[in-house]
Parts: structure tokens; C-alpha cells; sequence
């Protein structure tokens, strides 16, 4: 402790002028540095009030985005757990550190963002869902024990007491606190989880069919929603009861889309945008929205570290859009780039998304969508089999089941915001096709993507009928021969 104190007080003599001049303006804040923490939810899409669903109950969230700033076009590197997250934390593309597949841990070189803070004197900490393996654990001072009661049930109180405590560990030097909700990833458990959505409140997709099972399966998604939401209050409530939360930078967001079909594991906007908020009291201006070009969550290592005053790598690939918090009139990114790699079906999807175009390959192109197994063993998956089986599938719910798939897709997300009309074999289209290619490759190069056919993996459940076929995770085939 003392030498992280010395540390810290080094740190704020050589980085706090320039905080002071670039944040705080002529105000010195009498706290010191900021502490940070980040609320991330597993598989949660854009199922919020503040962010247009009115049919789900999401007070704290809600509050949150009142209190700071909102993203509206704020988009992931994967829509798939442990990539997304990897890339969260380092500032890199999963590709480029070998954590593209499901259930890939970081090497022990890679560095993520607690071993930056660490430097500059923060007591760090990780709660519940990590996903990147014991090097990332490693990089932690603190890591908060507990987690959900048996079948998935509400947070243990063994887990608030642990967080309690780490705030306790951390009164005397700044701190930064990852928390990686479980909820609303699959399976969900009516009889643990709080009833408070309605079936009939939820709003059902048009790739979807509309039926009392889909409808029941979505509402249970809700809940586990809304019980993520109360536990955040919760968190945030004793952050205040301590006068805490006033120099607490908040950040809340989800690592892919929701966990229905044609969302988690797809590189559409349903599986890779993100509900993205800040919240810093009298720093960020409250209630303001953001929506001038595109953020991607490879710069959100940047960005915190950079509030604080610490400069990442320039090896790294992230950017920070700090600016943007301070005036949401600022430009993001033209473009973001994400990736779709084995996620219990092996793929390898690749794009590029501007605001007004999305440009998608498809290496695959010969065989069915890829399902996750959670996927096919929802309710609203075998109301899709049924339909399919009935032929009453519509035109929007038939495309999850193309076969073979077009290689390249290119949608007009102005005309076409659900992704629903390819345009690439439109003449008009054909300019806008060429570029949006040449800015794909380029960033695949640059970023050390390995070729398609280099690291293919045998499924683990059948594409068609989402039956499991593996218990386990099969090896790559180079390495069955």
C-alpha cells in the first residue's frame, strides 16, 4: 500500500496538469483522479427505454443515459462473448491476438487495461463474467468472488459483500471495477428470475415469428434485463451512500446482441451494435445524445485510459473518442470494421459498416447460417423450424435459412435499416461496393487477419437443426490429420 500511494502521488505530479487543463478546465478536482467503472451486459442488443423500447422496464439504465451521454451508433468488433470482450480490454482486434474463436484465452504477453491503471496507482477489479482467460484474471489487484445463486438465480450476497469490501480496499487511491453481468445470456429460469415484462409488451422482430412461445421467450429476455438493471441501481446506490459516485466515471454497455436468431453471432446491426453510455457528474453534460458518425468498442481502452491522463501503445488499434464526450457535436469514426469467427458453428464473416452502407463477406458462403447452441435450443427457434416446416415463413424470416449464401452483401442502411434487400448485384451499388472492399482488405491486412481457410473448425452443433452434435469443443482440422 505504500508504494502504491507513492505511486499514485508520482503519477498525479507528472499526468494532473494535464488532466486539469484538458478536462477539468481551471478547475482542480479536491478528489484527484477519477474512478471508473464499467456495468457490461451478456448478450443485451438495444432492448432499453432510453434507447426506444418502451415495452421493457430499465429504470436504472435509464437514469444513467439522463445523467450523461448517449451513444446512438456505437458498434462492437464481434458479436460473440470472449472476442468482443478481449477487444474491449486491449484496444485490439480478437484476430490479431488469437481470441477471434469462443472460449479463447489471452496469451500471457497481451495487456489489457486494469495493467495500465495498475501503473498509474488504481486499485482494480473484476466481478462475475471475465471470458478472457487467467493471464487477463492475472492483470487484476482484485478479484471480487461470488456470483449468481444456483440455476442462474439473482447475485449472491456474498458477492455485494466482496464489493463492499473492494470499495473499502480502495478508499485511499482511485479505482477501476469491471463488472460482466451474466444476464440476459441464456438459459433463461422463470422461476428465479423476477416476472415483471409482459409477453405481450415485447416487441417481436420481423426475421422472428410472432407466436405465444417467441413472445414468452422474448419477454424472459426482458426480465433477465430488468434484473441486471436492478442490480446495477443496487451497485450505484452504495457508490453514492459513500459520496463516491460524483467522481465515478459510469460506463454501461453489452459485449454483443441480443441471443435470438439473426442477432448474437451475426454481423447485422442486431448482433453488433451496442447500447454505449458515460456518466461523470458535472464533467459530461447530462441528458446529451451523440449520433455524429460511428464509435467502435476497440477505442474504449483508449478512451478511459486517456481521461485519466495514461496513453496506450501506439501498437494498439483503438482510438480514443474522448472528445466526443465533452461535445457530442464532434465527427467519430467514418467506419468500423467487425468479425465473425467459431462460435459453436465455425465462421468467417467479416465487415465494414459506414453510416449509410454495410458491406458483409461471407467466406462460408456454401453452407447455412452458423446457430449458436443457446440459439438452437430457444423457443423462438423452434417456432422458426415450425414455420419452416408449415411454409408460412415470411420473406424476412426465410433469409436466416438461405443456402447457399451470397459471398459478399452490401446493404443501403438509409432505404434499409434492418439489413433485409441485398444490393450487390445492383448497378448502382457496384462504386460504393468497390470501396467499402478495398477499405476490408486493407484492415484485414493491417491487423494480421489470417486467411479463411488457415483456422477452420469442425462445428459443434448442426446448422440446420441446431441438434448438438459435440460435447465438447472440436479442435482445428489441421489438427485432426
Amino acid at each position: 500500500n505504500i508504494m502504491r500511494n507513492f505511486q499514485k502521488q508520482i503519477w498525479m505530479l507528472v499526468s494532473f496538469p494535464m488532466i486539469s487543463s484538458v478536462v477539468y478546465g481551471s478547475e482542480k478536482s479536491e478528489k484527484g483522479l477519477p474512478n471508473i467503472i464499467v456495468f457490461v451486459a451478456d448478450d443485451a442488443g438495444m432492448d432499453f427505454g432510453c434507447y426506444g423500447n418502451n415495452g421493457i422496464k430499465t429504470p436504472n439504465i435509464d437514469r444513467l443515459a439522463k445523467e450523461g451521454i448517449r451513444f446512438e451508433k456505437a458498434y462492437l468488433t464481434s458479436p460473440q462473448s470472449s472476442p468482443s470482450r478481449t477487444s474491449m480490454m486491449t484496444g485490439q482486434f480478437a484476430h490479431t491476438i488469437g481470441t477471434e474463436d469462443l472460449h479463447n484465452p489471452l496469451d500471457g504477453s497481451t495487456k489489457m487495461m486494469p495493467y495500465y491503471f495498475n501503473q498509474a496507482g488504481y486499485s482494480t477489479g473484476v466481478m462475475l463474467k471475465t471470458h478472457w482467460g487467467p493471464n487477463g484474471d492475472k492483470q487484476f489487484t482484485h478479484v471480487i468472488k461470488g456470483g449468481y445463486k444456483p440455476n442462474q438465480g439473482d447475485l449472491t450476497e456474498e458477492l455485494y459483500c466482496n464489493y463492499r469490501k473492494f470499495l473499502d480496499d480502495s478508499k485511499e487511491q482511485p479505482f477501476f471495477l469491471w463488472v460482466g453481468f451474466i444476464d440476459p445470456h441464456r438459459p433463461y429460469n422463470r422461476e428465479v428470475c423476477p416476472q415483471v415484462n409482459k409477453p405481450e409488451d415485447v416487441k417481436i422482430p420481423p426475421f422472428l415469428v410472432d407466436a405465444a412461445d417467441t413472445r414468452r421467450d422474448m419477454a424472459d429476455y426482458y426480465d433477465e434485463i430488468s434484473r441486471m438493471d436492478r442490480n446495477i441501481g443496487i451497485m450505484l446506490g452504495e457508490l453514492e451512500k459513500r459520496g463516491e459516485l460524483e467522481n465515478t466515471i459510469i460506463v454501461f454497455m453489452s459485449d454483443n446482441g441480443r441471443p435470438f436468431p439473426r442477432c448474437k453471432g451475426s454481423l447485422y446491426d442486431t448482433g453488433i451494435q451496442t447500447p454505449l453510455i458515460f456518466v461523470w457528474d458535472k464533467h459530461i453534460t447530462p441528458n446529451t445524445v451523440h449520433s455524429n458518425g460511428l464509435v467502435s468498442s476497440v477505442d474504449l481502452a483508449p478512451t478511459l485510459l486517456e481521461l485519466v491522463g495514461i496513453n496506450m501503445p501506439d501498437t494498439v488499434y483503438g482510438r480514443s473518442f474522448k472528445e466526443l464526450l465533452f461535445d457530442p457535436t464532434k465527427r467519430g469514426r467514418d467506419y468500423i470494421f467487425a468479425e465473425r469467427n467459431w462460435h459453436d458453428t465455425d465462421e468467417y464473416i467479416r465487415c465494414v459498416r459506414t453510416e449509410r452502407y454495410k458491406f458483409i463477406y461471407n467466406a462460408y458462403y456454401e453452407l447455412p447460417h452458423g446457430t449458436t447452441m443457446d440459439l438452437g435450443s430457444s423457443l423462438s427457434w423452434y417456432d422458426l423450424k415450425i414455420a419452416q416446416k408449415e411454409g408460412t415463413l415470411s420473406k424476412e424470416q426465410a433469409l436466416l435459412f438461405t443456402s447457399p449464401r451470397p459471398m459478399i452483401e452490401i446493404y443501403d442502411l438509409e432505404k434499409d435499416p434492418e439489413e433485409f434487400t441485398n444490393v450487390a448485384d445492383v448497378k448502382e451499388y457496384r462504386d460504393v461496393g468497390k470501396k467499402l472492399a478495398k477499405l476490408l482488405v486493407n484492415w484485414q491486412k493491417e491487423t494480421k487477419d489470417h486467411p479463411w481457410w488457415m483456422r477452420r473448425r469442425c462445428d459443434q452443433n448442426d446448422r440446420v437443426t441446431g441438434f448438438p452434435l459435440y460435447e465438447n469443443r472440436p479442435g482445428l482440422w489441421a489438427d485432426l490429420f
